[in-house]
């Protein structure tokens, strides 16, 4: 069935696309196999407090920083694609505003933890965390390698600062280091990250960001069409994050740790549809004009999530009772009905995913608005009804509820509909 899947797939998408996406998924595998061998050391040798302290700050920092997303990465996408020749106004503009988006962000943290109780350690590990995000501005430069479906070298440098990192956060646990020195590890991450896809973009392009250029014509534009990818953004975020923010104050830092075992193990899975359907993005895009040609685009990656989501939720669900003591070790043991239930988010996830990206090509602004604002209203309302009575099993299945209505919702408009239709008829 996946074989005959993958063939549609090719089928209606050309072998640039294939190829693109190829790099970028087998590198994501090689990269989440070495996550996985750090997260687990880390998780093992901080245990369930301080390693619940540490994704706590992580979830608060990442929470709030959806105003970054006012210069959404698949509109900029998009416009390189159309406009190619305007490449330096639309990257400049995009991180002018992606830049004012992120001071905006790190505001609102430092609202929050004015206003909220916090230790000192907390405060610490969120100002290094949102010192990180200071480099993350020039991620924009990757949009210039999706779009030209040139993703090889990329790909592969960002797998080496993967390893490299992961391997520092194993070596500063075996010397017995805390949650600041991990933190200062992800803030050098953002930092190599950032001065690496830089080089490789003037490389490739031969521009450099000096001779970027503002536009704000241009910047309107970018911020209306991206408006919809803050409340998106906002969604996902605050689904995946509030639940924890939640639990440290509901219960305690422990259920944090408990909780973000589920949310790691889980997200695991959600790579690949990501980094897959961002290779594909062009595709869609030129498909667009071929109404039967872009349906069966649509129909064949959604076949594909689907059964892909399907049986990794499947699979967790099965082995999480061996899999959590055999690499988490025995005190994480109260986290495997919590990933169990917690798996279960993936579908929506996925198909939120591949909606994005459908109501981005349609420009469907009022539909992507409701994809975000639902399911993120629905999430909080049931962290805040069931956590206090159902503890972190409750904070589980809030998430995996309001996940599954983003992909839903956009089947109740006839223009979405009527595509698939034609399509499924063709």
């Amino acid at each position: 069935m996946v074989i005959k899947l993958l063939q549609a797939l090719e089928a209606h998408s050309p072998k640039r696309y294939i190829k693109s996406a190829l790099w970028i998924v087998l590198t994501r595998f090689v990269s989440i196999g070495v996550s996985l061998a750090s997260t687990f050391y880390v998780a093992r040798t901080l245990g369930p407090q301080n390693f619940g302290e540490l994704n706590y700050a992580v979830s608060l920092v990442n929470m709030l920083m959806f105003f970054a997303a006012i210069a959404s990465s698949t509109v900029i996408c998009r416009d390189l694609i159309k406009k190619s020749d305007q490449q330096k106004y639309i990257l400049g503009t995009a991180w002018a505003i992606t830049s004012a988006g992120l001071i905006v962000s790190i505001i609102c943290i430092a609202t929050t933890l004015f206003f909220l109780p916090h230790d000192q350690i907390t405060i610490l590990l969120v100002g290094i965390l949102c010192g990180a995000q200071l480099f993350t501005t020039l991620q924009v430069t990757q949009n210039f390698f999706f779009a030209n479906t040139n993703t090889k070298y990329l790909s592969i440098t960002q797998l080496c600062i993967h390893i490299t990192v992961s391997f520092a956060k194993i070596i500063a646990m075996t010397q017995g280091q805390g949650v600041l020195v991990l933190a200062g590890i992800m803030f050098v991450e953002q930092l190599l990250s950032a001065l690496i896809v830089t080089t490789l973009y003037i490389k490739q392009a031969h521009i450099y960001p000096t001779q970027w250029r503002f536009d704000a014509t241009y910047a309107k534009k970018l911020a209306f069409d991206s408006i919809p990818f803050v409340f998106i953004t906002m969604s996902i975020v605050v689904a995946g994050r509030i639940d924890q923010v939640f639990l440290k104050h509901f219960v305690d830092t422990t259920a944090v740790g408990m909780y973000s075992v589920a949310v790691q193990l889980t997200e695991i899975w959600q790579v690949v549809p990501q980094m897959l359907l961002v290779a594909l993005f062009p595709a869609l895009v030129n498909a667009h004009t071929s109404e039967t040609s872009y349906g069966k685009r649509i129909l064949a990656l959604a076949s594909l999530l689907l059964f892909y989501s399907i049986a990794a939720s499947l699979a967790t669900t099965l082995l999480a009772p061996y899999i959590i003591p055999l690499i988490y070790g025995a005190a994480f043991i109260p986290s495997i009905p919590l990933l169990q239930i917690y798996t279960w988010s993936l579908m929506g996830t996925v198909g939120g995913f591949l909606v994005t990206n459908i109501l981005v090509t349609e420009n469907q602004r009022r539909i992507q608005i409701m994809v975000g604002l639902v399911p993120m209203v629905t999430n909080i309302v049931l962290n805040i009804l069931w956590i206090p009575t159902y503890g972190a099993p409750g904070a589980a299945w809030a998430t995996v509820v309001s996940y599954t209505l983003a992909p839903l919702i956009p089947f109740f408009f006839a223009s979405i509909r009527r595509k698939l239709f034609v399509a499924k008829t063709a």
